[in-house]
């Protein structure tokens, strides 16, 4: 009876701050200007927005009831929606979607959260081009969901470190993440957290559902790095061909690593399981790091999914080892300026 109680006063207490919500949206709504994205008023287009926004924060947000402000956020952005199409108008909803962004990522809602995020980006483009700072990527909010998933990075970079003899501290990764164009930047930082969020399970009780979720990550990061690769050089083609080209004789980067990648490049093609357990194998075995950590990248990049066994203890015992050569390979691309 008690727990019926306590459901209820939170059920109650919900549908109260949400009515209030929406009363002071509407209310607000009725005396904000139309959003002109062509020429838009930057320092007001959250005005709208502002009273209704710190209901929540005041509430459900500083309670951490993530669930609960998802709930609210969609409710707004409905009302807004709604408001929109029978009033002929148009409003700014980047905070709308950057907090309903935020409280699905908290929740590890991390598709639908990264999604809305995007939505937000998106809708603030107008303002970001006449002050970057306004970017979701420099809010609290925001920033304070992606500090996280950096210490996971930097907790991850300790090959890399040992390795290269060489330190690598948050302001490094900040720096990093913070130089890749947007779809680039919303990619990493959420598989990041995908693969983290799978990990925890996976060390805690081994099972074939999260093996898989891990792998498909892993396979999603590599094909990010491609991604990353392509877009900040405006180049076309696979790994494979991409670091041909910035690596050439004629690219001036040192390239001692090159020779051993290529001859070795044949372990990254794996017909089934059993081949691809092989060739790791193989890879893991190669002295040379900068080889070893972009050899397996684009192992885990090529090999086909369907032919993946969960079954494979090998694989998943090194799984972690691989995460922290794919993560290796991204430390090395952008210490050389590729990504």
């Amino acid at each position: 009876m008690v727990f019926i109680k306590i459901a209820n006063d939170i059920a109650n207490d919900l549908d109260f701050i949400i009515r209030n919500g929406i009363e002071q949206l509407i209310e607000d709504m009725k005396k904000a200007p139309k959003f002109d994205s062509s020429n838009p008023n930057c320092n007001e287009k959250n005005d709208y927005f502002n009273n209704a926004n710190n209901i929540c924060q005041f509430s459900l947000w500083k309670l951490r009831l993530y669930d609960l402000s998802e709930r609210y956020y969609a409710m707004l952005l409905m009302q807004i929606k709604e408001y929109e199409k029978n009033n002929n108008t148009n409003f700014n909803k980047g905070m709308v979607y950057a907090n309903l962004g935020v409280s699905q990522a908290t929740q590890g809602k991390i598709d639908e959260g990264f999604a809305n995020i995007l939505k937000a980006i998106i809708e603030d483009e107008p303002c970001h081009k006449t002050n970057p700072s306004q970017t979701i990527f420099a809010t609290p909010l925001y920033t304070q969901f992606e500090n996280r998933i950096i210490d996971h990075i930097l907790k991850h970079s300790q090959l890399y470190q040992t390795e290269e003899t060489r330190t690598i501290n948050k302001a490094f990764i900040s720096t990093l993440i913070s130089s890749l164009d947007t779809n680039s930047h919303i990619l990493l930082i959420s598989l990041i957290e995908k693969i983290r969020r799978n990990l925890d399970v996976f060390i805690d009780k081994d099972n074939r559902f999260t093996r898989l979720q891990i792998f498909l990550c892993l396979q999603d990061l590599c094909l990010s790095i491609e991604n990353a690769l392509k877009t900040k050089n405006t180049l076309r083609g696979t790994i494979k061909e991409l670091l041909d080209v910035l690596f050439s004789n004629a690219s001036g980067r040192p390239r001692l690593w090159k020779p051993i990648f290529d001859s070795n490049y044949g372990f990254t093609s794996s017909y089934n399981a059993s081949q691809f357990e092989s060739n790791l194998v193989e890879i893991l075995k190669i002295g040379d790091n900068k080889a070893r950590r972009l050899l397996i990248c684009c192992a885990v990049r090529n090999f086909s999914s369907h032919n993946l066994d969960v079954g494979i203890d090998y694989v998943f015992k090194n799984i972690e080892l691989i995460f922290d050569n794919i993560l290796s390979s991204i430390f090395f691309l952008h210490d050389e300026g590729s990504i």
